[in-house]
């Protein structure tokens, strides 16, 4: 029994891999400790910034909502408008399907004209989601 503690003994002694492995382990530990508790520190930290304002204005203050409604307007236009475009292609698609008599060609045509009116229509609806353009 004697013998057999003191193989073991020896075994784990002797064994190098394992140590160095311990160490390293021990070495990346202390590092992820480190960069987690400087990132706390970092996150914990608030600046307080004021931007001054503009020459000629009053507070310098910017309607965040008229900002962003001003944008989607914008964007619903431009978008609106490619519906049309892709209306008016479904639309071309589905006469030349009528000339060629295919039927698969006049599903693809219908579909296409009716997705950009759809598309269309959504960008007219603003107003039901509460964004006026």
């Amino acid at each position: 029994m004697e013998n057999k503690i003191t193989l073991a003994a020896r075994k784990e002694r002797t064994n190098p891999i394992k140590r160095a492995f311990a160490a390293a382990s021990k070495r990346v530990q202390r590092v992820v400790t480190t960069v987690t508790s400087m990132l706390t520190v970092t996150l914990l930290t608030t600046i307080s910034a004021f931007a001054a304002p503009a020459s000629g204005t009053s507070g310098g203050t910017v309607d965040g909502e008229a900002a962003f409604n001003s944008v989607i307007g914008f964007f619903a236009t431009w978008i609106g408008r490619i519906g049309l475009v892709v209306a008016f292609v479904g639309g071309v698609m589905f006469a030349l399907a009528i000339k060629n008599d295919d039927a698969e060609a006049k599903t693809r045509g219908l579909m296409t004209l009716a997705s950009g009116f759809v598309v269309f229509a959504l960008t007219l609806s603003l107003n039901l989601f509460g964004i006026t353009a």
